[in-house]
């Protein structure tokens, strides 16, 4: 079996630490999930550099302007599809 290419694991990572962050500034987020986040993060050494490299995006976010054709709206709004399709 062929080990996973270096641009692959770091992108796979990088999904992560994204879903880290966005689920942990979710109110709905248990103690069951942020018991597997300290387990997420003490597994490997990329994850805590990664995940704060993501809280700096997320505070940086703050800064866009909340209209409707930012990303942050975009990513933001509850109204939003989720399946990548987005009305015109």
């Amino acid at each position: 079996m062929t080990p996973p290419h270096p641009c692959a694991l770091d992108d796979e990572i990088l999904t992560q630490a994204a879903h880290w962050c966005m689920r942990l500034q979710d109110d709905t987020c248990t103690t069951e999930e942020r018991l597997d986040f300290q387990r997420w993060i003490q597994d490997d050494p990329r994850h805590p550099f990664e995940y704060a490299k993501m809280l700096e995006i997320w505070d940086l976010s703050d800064e866009l302007p909340n209209k409707q054709s930012t990303s942050k709206k975009l990513l933001t709004d509850p109204s939003t599809p989720r399946n990548g399709v987005r009305k015109m």
